[in-house]
């Protein structure tokens, strides 16, 4: 590769190199001044493609002109717009717009010295704000190749993902690679671990290749993991989810699907990836939905734009089409409608009977106050000097909670004791992500220790003596103490104690810190804004 151009070289007269904002096998990037356009920032991005003579320049100079005419053709707001091409002193040359901000890859940097990463609404944003991007390119023809942090900056003026140096330049210029044949083979233009399989091993690219890519960003920006530390080496499948035990179940499935090994498994179009999102966001609107959060992760099901053989390559653009829904052909009865249409106009005469009917001024009092289906009542406090209403068989008695605040190295120690039926909870309030819970109770006695969302802290932690562990979410936690099935009745010592916060190393967990062989691993801590932005790289 050439050295560098020194700094204040004036290029073509009129564009001045101030800084080198980046290096790689294809050449360097610079910040540069338009001096005919009162000294605006530009970006200058060189290409030195590998000499072989005169003919190899000759071809390296009608590929590199084809491939910016393409550049040329985008227009979107999320891309710096392509400005001018030329050669100079046998270098090639593009220059863009630039567009102020940092990468994702250095903001992610910056969050990871605090043990801090992406939350999961800033990544659902940063998915909804990426795929128009990818779908005005697609719809051209063009494909990235070279999604990653690195290529995607956060702009300082807007917050919006802007996308950067597009892989299909550095195609052509890498099919010169080929002994006298330009254009006739793959080129395997991306990173190891962003890029798909057939991209990596083929140089074949398609439009869900894109997808994959930036779904493994995704999953980088909310792990703060380097994507080949969250594949499985033995299986070679993904294992991310282990460091986001409190992703949302749908999120996870169309994540997973976008990053599918086959290529016909994935979504076909950004637009299909965007209507999943808009479905599963009406879904959670409205309650959960079991047959669409499954439909999520099926490669055949309706809409998925998938057809034919899955074990073929998809085609490179597919439009996304809704299934239309088929009317019952109960409504295409005519006696069916008939007797609908005559149930309707007996509505207003029983609307009428209503309203000149006896109704009472006051509705009467119920006896009982309704009980929700599935819900277990809890009974009134007794009237001071009254006795405890017995418990139900086989219902457990709950007992009044008491909230308790843990200080970290001081252990807090709780005596009772608890009759047939009886559970006794502790509310331990304010805990935090990545402190360590030790919690011990004797006399014959279990407990069960649940996180803030309602769930045990993990499969370890349901009618033990003792717990030990790193907690994976902050919040609120609950410690029930109950009465085993064979006592009648007996006394309890629970003991609770709570160390500092772990410091984030950037190291897998060792499972054998704890007292069972078998820990979950603890993730980084989301943040909830992203810090504010300086120039690019």
């Amino acid at each position: 590769m050439q050295p560098p151009i020194p700094l204040g070289t004036m290029l073509q007269k009129r564009y001045r190199v101030t800084k080198i904002l980046g290096q790689g096998g294809f050449g360097r990037t610079y910040l540069a001044q338009d001096t005919a356009c009162f000294d605006e920032p530009c970006v200058l991005k060189e290409f030195t493609p590998n000499e072989r003579g005169r003919d190899s320049l000759r071809k390296a100079r009608e590929l590199f002109k084809r491939e910016a005419q393409a550049l040329y053709a985008i227009n979107h707001p999320q891309i710096p717009r392509f400005r001018a091409n030329f050669e100079e002193a046998k270098r090639l040359f593009l220059i863009q717009e630039y567009a102020a901000g940092k990468t994702y890859a250095k903001i992610l940097g910056e969050r990871i010295r605090e043990s801090r990463t992406f939350t999961e609404q800033e990544a659902i944003t940063f998915l909804q704000n990426m795929l128009p991007v990818l779908e005005n390119i697609h719809a051209q023809g063009i494909i990235h190749r070279d999604i990653s942090p690195d290529n995607i900056i956060c702009r300082e003026s807007d917050q919006l993902p802007v996308l950067i140096d597009f892989g299909v330049v550095k195609a052509g210029v890498t099919n010169l690679e080929a002994e006298g044949e330009v254009g006739e083979q793959g080129t395997t233009v991306g990173k190891a671990g962003y890029a798909p399989n057939e991209q990596l091993q083929t140089g074949e690219a398609y439009a869900n290749s894109d997808l994959y890519a930036l779904a493994v960003t995704t999953v980088v920006m909310m792990t703060g993991r380097k994507p080949e530390s969250l594949i499985d080496k033995s299986s070679m499948s993904w294992k991310w989810q282990q460091w986001l035990p409190t992703i949302s179940p749908w999120f996870a499935k169309v994540l997973m699907r976008m990053m599918s090994y086959r290529p016909a498994a994935r979504y076909q179009s950004a637009k299909e990836v965007a209507q999943a999102l808009r479905s599963v966001a009406e879904l959670v609107a409205g309650g959960d939905n079991p047959e669409l959060i499954a439909a999520l992760d099926a490669p055949n099901s309706p809409g998925s734009g998938i057809t034919g053989n899955s074990g073929q390559a998809p085609n490179r653009y597919t439009t996304y089409a809704p299934k239309q829904r088929q009317r019952s052909p109960i409504l295409n009865s005519p006696w069916i409608l008939a007797g609908a249409g005559g149930l309707v106009a007996l509505i207003p005469f029983v609307l009428l009977k209503m309203m000149f009917s006896d109704v009472p001024a006051t509705p009467p009092k119920p006896s009982n106050p309704p009980i929700v289906s599935g819900a277990t009542p809890v009974p009134d406090k007794p009237a001071p000097g009254q006795a405890a209403p017995p418990a139900t068989p086989g219902v457990p008695q709950v007992l009044a909670a008491e909230q308790v605040t843990l200080i970290p190295g001081q252990p807090l120690v709780r005596q009772g004791t608890l009759q047939t039926n009886q559970v006794m909870v502790y509310q331990l309030t304010g805990l935090q992500q990545n402190q360590t819970l030790v919690a011990n109770v004797n006399g014959g006695m279990k407990m069960s220790i649940v996180a803030p969302n309602g769930q045990p802290v993990d499969f370890r932690a349901t009618e033990v003596v003792d717990w030990n562990g790193t907690l994976l979410i902050s919040g609120d936690y609950t410690v029930k103490v109950m009465l085993p099935d064979s006592m009648p009745a007996g006394a309890y010592t629970l003991t609770l104690n709570v160390a500092p916060q772990v410091p984030f190393s950037g190291a897998i967990p060792n499972p054998a810190a704890t007292i069972s062989p078998v820990s979950a691993p603890t993730p980084l801590v989301p943040s909830s804004t992203i810090p504010p932005n300086s120039p690019n790289k």
